[in-house]
């Protein structure tokens, strides 16, 4: 295939995301490939689509509880900052803390 036609089919499929699905996904071909048109075309044909998205889907939880899908490099891009502001602030919950939490799902008392 054409430089030409990649670079067709890849803003066909990209005007079709949201801004920061693309962010994800640009930060993902940055940082995982060798930024190749045919890898970010690679990319976009393997990404995870809430259609395929299966109970265990990548997502966060909103302050009221609300679940919302993440791709995929999106989770790993909000992983990785959460990390950030943790080396930056060292505000965080402790080792031993998530593991007692752990240890309690999946029985009546899961509360920290």
């Amino acid at each position: 295939m054409s430089p030409i036609n990649h670079r067709q089919k890849i803003a066909s499929h990209v005007q079709k995301l949201d801004g920061e699905h693309v962010k994800a996904l640009v930060l993902d071909w940055l940082t995982v490939t060798d930024a190749s048109l045919q890898d970010f075309e690679r990319l976009l044909s393997t990404e995870w689509t809430p259609a395929e998205s299966e109970p265990e889907a990548y997502g966060e939880l909103d302050q009221t509880l609300n679940f919302h899908p993440l791709t995929e490099p999106q989770m790993i891009h909000k992983s990785l900052e959460v990390l950030e502001e943790y080396r930056l602030t060292g505000n965080g919950i402790s080792h031993a803390q998530v593991l007692e939490w752990a240890d309690k799902l999946g029985t009546d008392n899961v509360n920290p």
